[in-house]
């Protein structure tokens, strides 16, 4: 059942497209600006839960097609290029004395070969005070193949493959894919039996070894989403694994933000603020001001 909450929604966000047939993804998507999302996050750690903030950074770049590194070399041939939608996502909370510091990279195919939006990547790095772990995941040919650099005796350094047939999908990916920003992937009431990988995040916290699940997705229907002084229409998109049911909200508006989301073990976010911006050439002290704007320290 959709909630009421008070998220603080931007006022000023003017990016929402009206109700019809969604622009042309290039067209929305190729000016070359970053989709950046502040959120207010309630983060279970230790029993106890945490608050802080998370931001979600959305753009398109090119990847190698064999390294699936950014391409930053104009003598790599078009032709060696693969087109990407990468989602930088960042979670910040403290607990007690000490913070953690997190953000999970995913990099999805735009056109892949069998449907947009196919996952080719996806990146963890995880800081706190007693150590920091890397991990890295690549799909190729069918596989997932993994690799896993940790300070923490029991994970150490790995390397694993997991199979990925054809209803395979990650959850860090899902906030790609549920935004459907190239048209439907689901119908409304729809609901979908994949094979899972839990997001990397949620194996950083139980130190569980690295698994898929069964997992099952179901698309919502269109509600009102109230909060920050307005009421969007979204879809509400629910996803049960491994004990745990998690609700995501999406704006049914293009570009289809993500609005919050909570989980079965007290998890939750809260969408602050949504600006586009060229947001690596705001590196100088008199763009600080841009973080307030955001509504993060």
């Amino acid at each position: 059942m959709m909630k009421n909450w008070t998220l603080g929604l931007c006022a000023v966000w003017l990016g929402s497209v009206a109700a019809g047939a969604d622009p042309d993804f290039y067209q929305y998507w190729g000016d070359g600006k970053a989709e950046i999302s502040s959120y207010h996050v309630v983060q279970p750690r230790y029993g106890e839960p945490r608050e802080g903030y998370g931001v979600m950074i959305f753009v398109t770049e090119d990847l190698h097609r064999d390294s699936l590194i950014k391409v930053e070399s104009p003598e790599v041939p078009q032709a060696e290029k693969l087109y990407a939608l990468k989602l930088n996502n960042v979670l910040k909370f403290e607990t007690g004395i000490y913070d953690y510091s997190v953000m999970s990279s995913v990099f999805s195919a735009v056109d892949g070969p069998d449907h947009a939006f196919e996952l080719c990547k996806i990146s963890l790095s995880s800081q706190e005070w007693c150590g920091q772990v890397f991990e890295e995941v690549l799909l190729r040919g069918g596989h997932l193949q993994g690799y896993l650099n940790s300070y923490f005796e029991k994970e150490g350094r790995q390397e694993y493959e997991l199979a990925a047939p054809a209803t395979f999908e990650s959850e860090d990916h899902l906030l790609i894919r549920i935004r459907e920003l190239k048209g439907p992937w689901m119908a409304v009431g729809e609901e979908k039996e994949l094979v899972l990988l839990p997001s990397l995040w949620s194996f950083r916290v139980k130190h569980q070894g690295r698994a898929t699940v069964p997992a099952r997705l179901v698309k919502g229907e269109v509600a009102h989403y109230s909060g920050g002084g307005q009421t969007l229409a979204a879809i509400s998109w629910t996803l049960e694994a491994g004990g745990i049911t998690k609700t995501i909200w999406v704006e049914e508006a293009y570009p289809h933000r993500i609005l919050g989301w909570e989980d079965s073990q007290g998890g939750r976010g809260e969408l602050l603020v949504t600006v586009r911006e060229l947001y690596w050439k705001l590196n100088h002290n008199a763009d600080a001001g841009w973080r307030q704007q955001l509504k993060i320290p």
